[in-house]
């Protein structure tokens, strides 16, 4: 058995206490009472001048807790049978980590990372422990040290060689400071094999660019005896970079006629003219639409870039004038327009500026998601053949026939919003309805009222859910009609007025519903028509009706979509199409994709509606693989890395060796635990025994 720190063994001289405490135990000879002596004044007993040890066994006891206590504190450990000192730390442990990120895709860079590689490998010895992973998002290992034991040593630099045949750099960005974490516990959970090294290394191939995420590092405590070393492979590469990535939009999407494009260069790049052009355009096209752009080193610029009308769908756009083509393609996605119908039932004139129609038609505007088509409907119902409508706004209680065909409408999944013009036209809501009517009047309104309890969740208001926007109080009413909640069975009430009279409700109807509102935005009614609330409330209104929801297009490599945003509620997706042409056949359940490795355009294909690409989106890669400036060494020493060791740690001496190898050994084997567990139970044991001798001391 050997100590860690031996000098807590000179605690076991207080073994002596016990037995001095035992010998100088001072007792009386001897003690006889008599009655006749009671009434005498006591004298001090007689003092036995010799002191023996009268309890062996009560001292060897606590004899044994002080030297088992003074062994726990010297921290013990047995070393490994036929073990010498020149076997212990003559091997190191290290983990190799080789950068895949799309930055890498540079020129000579990844070929300048396999010489590296080869490098290190052939200078690894037999009973060197070797990982080795590659990392960009996500590591992910190539050979453990397992598997690195089992190979002969002549054999492992052709295992590695080999295993690099199907390893090129991808499109995703890079996470350093996950790969690093991985290396540490990795390395760390060598420290449970038998016989550790003399050094524990981490050693990093990559081209070390500015863009490398490192977050994650703060807050990670790493492991003792480690350090990490770069090895940077884009020193010799040209600085000049530049990138060209998707600019800040309005809902994420790109307007019909124009595209936001952010050009970034490099802070170290000697280059700042640079030209964009449309890929796929007509030659003539291209040569006019070509955009020349001026950044800065260090800087970046949003160009507005006009659509060409030989550019259809989805394409990309490309930079011109930069040393490295990896970043210079950016491809753009716009979404599919959809007609959507819209029924006005009204006898209001197209051109009267006070009527409602006046402000619903110029009210649902024109958006990259849809084109809003007018159906003007008389109370005959005679002016359109469309069959099928996402939004019917009455006004004007229709004729039977008409009344019938919207009923179906309704039933078969569309919204209908009644807004009556006066008491008389409610009538509308009843037959729509199939109830039996109530006489319907309006309201006493002494001077106006304002919107209260509002259902912000509802499409009519959601838009408007967020503080800023969500103010009523400059909305005033000054007629609405009053609306009994009992005259209409299951109505939700949407509103009220502050009178408590109902503003809006909804009744569910087949697969559609009704939705009543009591006032209008007939300027004799409200003011609600030119407020700003209004255009956000029937813009709402129609893409809840119309299933129209925003969804973003843009993608990075590596992200998770959700397919079903791309399609109908009804439409499962079958098959979706990589930008290799490559078809993944998706199962039943598969709802998202997350095999997003390549930047291009992913078309999602719907066998069931016998459609190809239905829907589509693109994937770009990430704005930061532009930023190949060097990452700074202090930033990941601010970080926490443990990268202060300098070369003679190295090749450190062979006491220290063996002293890291002891501290190693003692910290697994832990046996200072069981020595204190023992030493409690020896107390337990002296206390147990010394409390007997007491009760047997006494007198009866």
């Amino acid at each position: 058995m050997s100590f860690l720190t031996p000098l807590y063994l000179l605690g076991a001289l207080a073994i002596a206490l016990p037995v001095v405490f035992h010998m100088i135990r001072r007792t009386p000879s001897g003690r006889q009472e008599f009655s006749s002596l009671m009434f005498l004044e006591p004298s001090p007993p007689r003092i036995t001048s010799r002191s023996k040890v009268e309890h062996w066994l009560l001292l060897l006891l606590r004899a044994i807790a002080v030297v088992l206590i003074a062994i726990a504190f010297a921290r013990p450990f047995l070393r490994v049978q036929g073990e010498t000192a020149a076997d212990v730390g003559d091997f190191r442990e290290v983990v190799v980590l080789l950068d895949t990120s799309a930055s890498m895709r540079r020129e000579g860079v990844w070929d300048a990372a396999v010489r590296e590689l080869t490098r290190v490998i052939d200078e690894t010895e037999p009973r060197d422990r070797v990982e080795l992973l590659t990392f960009n998002q996500q590591p992910r290992v190539l050979i453990d040290s397992r598997q690195w034991a089992e190979l002969e040593p002549s054999q492992r630099a052709a295992r590695v060689t080999s295993l690099l045949v199907d390893v090129t750099p991808g499109w995703a960005s890079t996470d350093l400071g996950r790969a690093l974490i991985e290396a540490a516990e990795r390395l760390d959970d060598e420290r449970e094999i038998e016989g550790l090294g003399q050094l524990r290394r981490i050693l990093v191939i990559s081209d070390l660019q500015q863009g490398s995420q490192i977050e994650t590092l703060q807050a990670y405590q790493w492991p003792k005896h480690m350090s990490v070393e770069l090895i940077d492979v884009g020193q010799d590469v040209s600085p000049n970079n530049a990138g060209l990535h998707a600019g800040p939009s309005e809902g994420n999407e790109s307007s019909a006629s124009e595209v936001r494009i952010r050009v970034t260069n490099a802070a170290n790049s000697k280059r700042e003219q640079f030209t964009l052009r449309w890929d796929g355009a007509s030659a003539t096209d291209a040569d006019q639409s070509a955009v020349s752009v001026i950044v800065p080193p260090g800087t970046s610029r949003v160009v507005a870039v006009a659509r060409l009308p030989s550019v259809i769908g989805t394409s990309s756009l490309v930079l011109e004038g930069d040393d490295h083509p990896f970043d210079n393609r950016c491809y753009v996605g716009t979404q599919r327009q959809r007609i959507v119908h819209v029924a006005l039932v009204t006898r209001d004139a197209a051109d009267d500026p006070e009527t409602m129609r006046y402000f619903a038609e110029r009210a649902l505007l024109e958006t990259p998601e849809r084109a809003v088509v007018f159906h003007p409907l008389s109370e005959t119902g005679d002016a359109t053949n469309e069959s099928h409508f996402d939004l019917i706004i009455i006004t004007t209680r229709p004729d039977a026939e008409t009344t019938d065909r919207i009923r179906e409408a309704i039933n078969g999944g569309t919204t209908a919003l009644v807004v009556p013009a006066d008491a008389q036209q409610m009538r509308v809501l009843f037959d729509l309805l199939d109830v039996s009517p109530v006489e319907t009047q309006d309201a006493n309104v002494a001077d106006y009222v304002m919107l209260n309890d509002i259902d912000y969740t509802h499409p009519l208001f959601s838009e408007l859910n967020q503080p800023r926007f969500s103010d009523f109080t400059k909305v005033r009413f000054w007629k609405h009609r009053h609306l009994d909640a009992e005259s209409i069975p299951g109505i939700d009430v949407i509103a009220r007025f502050d009178d408590g009279d109902i503003a809006a409700g909804q009744v569910a109807v087949g697969g559609g519903s009704v939705i009543v509102f009591t006032s209008s935005w007939h300027l004799a009614d409200s003011q609600l028509a030119l407020s700003t609330k209004f255009v956000p409330m029937l813009n709402g209104l129609l893409d809840d009706a119309a299933g129209i929801v925003t969804r973003p297009s843009q993608f990075l490599v590596g992200d998770t979509v959700d397919l079903t945003a791309f399609l109908p509620d009804f439409a499962i997706p079958t098959v979706l199409i990589t930008p290799s042409d490559e078809e993944i056949v998706l199962t039943d359940s598969e709802t998202s994709f997350a095999r997003t490795d390549e930047p291009g355009r992913y078309r999602i294909r719907v066998d069931s509606l016998g459609e190809t690409a239905l829907a589509e989106f693109v994937v770009n890669i990430a704005s930061t693989e532009s930023g190949t400036s060097l990452l700074s060494v202090n930033a990941l020493r601010a970080a926490g890395v443990p990268m202060d060791l300098d070369e003679t740690d190295a090749t450190t001496s062979p006491e220290v060796q063996r002293q890291l190898h002891n501290s190693e050994l003692e910290s697994r084997q832990k046996l200072w635990r069981w020595i204190i567990v023992a030493a409690i139970l020896i107390l337990f044991a002296e206390t147990v025994f010394a409390s007997r001798l007491t009760r047997v001391g006494k007198p009866t």
